[in-house]
C-alpha cells in the first residue's frame, strides 16, 4: 500500500480537527442565570447547529440501523464537554461536533461528519470556572457576555449569542432586545453521551 503526501496530510487534518476529550472530561448541560427575566433557569438546547433557550428538547439523531437502538443515547438533553481543543458537543458520532462562535456571534456547533467552521469564527477563549458550592460550574468566554435574543419581538425561543451581535444578526432585528445572562454548567450524569449527534 502506498501513501501519498496528500493522503497523509488529509489524515492528519481530519484527526486534528476532531475533538479530543480528556480521560477525566466532565460533561455538562448549560443553564442561564438572569433573575427576573423569562430566561432565568432556562436550559440551552442545540438545534440546527445553533443554541436556544425555550425549546423543550434538542434536535438529535441516531442512525438505527445500522446503530443498535439500545446503543443510542436518549438525545433528550444538550450536553457539552471539554477536550484539549476546547468545548465540544458530548456526542458519539465519529469525529465529534465542535463548539464555536460564528462570525455573526451566534453560539454554534459543527455539523456531524464535518469539521467545517466558517472563516471569521472564534474557536478559542471558552473557559470553565471551579465548581461552586451550589454545584454549578461557571462557563464564560473572555469578557464577552452570553446573550439570549428573542426569535421575534418579546417572545421566545431565544437564540444564544456571545459578545455583541449587530441588529441584522439577531432574529428580532434589534440587538437591544437581547438579554445578557450568566451561563452555568450543570453536571450531566446518567448517560455517557447526550446524543449520537445534534
Amino acid at each position: 500500500m502506498q501513501f501519498t503526501i496528500a493522503t497523509i496530510l488529509a489524515t492528519i487534518a481530519a484527526v486534528s480537527a476532531a475533538p479530543t476529550p480528556a480521560p477525566e472530561a466532565q460533561a455538562y448541560t448549560l443553564m442561564a442565570i438572569r433573575s427576573a427575566s423569562p430566561i432565568h433557569y432556562g436550559s440551552l438546547q442545540a438545534s440546527g447547529q445553533k443554541f436556544y433557550i425555550g425549546l423543550d428538547k434538542p434536535s438529535s439523531y441516531c442512525p438505527s440501523p445500522p446503530v443498535d437502538p439500545k446503543a443510542c443515547p436518549s438525545g433528550k438533553a444538550t450536553s457539552i464537554a471539554w477536550g484539549e481543543s476546547g468545548p465540544y458537543m458530548n456526542v458519539m458520532v465519529p469525529g465529534g461536533q465542535r463548539l464555536y462562535i460564528a462570525p455573526d456571534r451566534s453560539l454554534s456547533y459543527t455539523q456531524a461528519h464535518s469539521a467545517f467552521i466558517p472563516d471569521g469564527s472564534i474557536t478559542d477563549g471558552f473557559t470553565r470556572g471551579e465548581k461552586q458550592e451550589n454545584t454549578l460550574t461557571p462557563i464564560s468566554h473572555g469578557s464577552d457576555a452570553f446573550l439570549a435574543c428573542p426569535t421575534k419581538q418579546g417572545a421566545g425561543p431565544y437564540q444564544i449569542f456571545v459578545g455583541q451581535p449587530t441588529d441584522a444578526a439577531v432574529p428580532s432585528g434589534k440587538a437591544s432586545d437581547c438579554i445578557p445572562f450568566a451561563a452555568e454548567g450543570v453536571e450531566f450524569t446518567g448517560e455517557r453521551f447526550g446524543a449520537w449527534q445534534y
